[in-house]
């Protein structure tokens, strides 16, 4: 039977000298593409630890955890952080928050910024995440994750919504602003990007 494969993720379809009623009364070729979706919907997950900096001093996360996940298809980046705060030893640092991504970001097809502090509004918005105040829960809620490329390493920064209280002071998730990191707090996100 002659058959030509789709470029993507290689269905078998026939070919222009195969004959339609062949393949809609043969079962073995729609068994096959079934085998290849399968597959090629096996996702493999690869870990890795995403750094938490800022624009002056880094926070510390004490003896908390740190971990990140991620998968690439063609080229595009889709993953996941989670950060958990934990006593002893977590410190807010100073000034606005970055965590890593896995890989740089394509600044071709990607606007991004060049500093943790920089304007908001003209980089693209990657993901979106959630910021956890263990003490306020009117401090807590969501936060859009925008990048940034600093020395060569790619970043996303939160970027808070309106909040009730404390006044929202900064638009850029940092230290004091939406919260001053302490036990039991933490950040988790979700990002899809195309890397350089």
């Amino acid at each position: 039977m002659a058959v030509t494969f789709t470029p993507n993720i290689g269905l078998a379809k026939p070919d222009e000298t195969e004959v339609a009623e062949n393949w809609v009364n043969s079962t073995e070729l729609c068994e096959d593409n079934n085998l290849l979706i399968i597959d090629k919907s096996d996702i493999d997950w690869t870990g890795y630890t995403p750094v938490i900096a800022a624009q002056t001093t880094a926070p510390s996360i004490g003896a908390g955890s740190i971990s990140g996940k991620y998968t690439e298809f063609q080229g595009f980046i889709w993953g996941s952080f989670t950060i958990i705060f934990t006593d002893p030893g977590t410190t807010p640092g100073n000034g606005e928050y970055g965590i890593s991504l896995p890989f740089p970001v394509d600044t071709t097809y990607h606007t991004a910024g060049t500093a943790f502090n920089g304007g908001v509004g003209g980089n693209d918005c990657i993901g979106e995440g959630y910021a956890f105040d263990a003490s306020n829960a009117n401090a807590t809620g969501p936060v859009a994750l925008d990048i940034v490329t600093v020395a060569g390493v790619s970043y996303v920064r939160m970027i808070t919504e309106l909040h009730t209280a404390p006044a929202k002071t900064s638009r850029i998730f940092r230290d004091g602003q939406q919260f001053n990191i302490a036990t039991g707090d933490s950040f988790s996100g979700q990002f899809l990007y195309k890397k350089l």
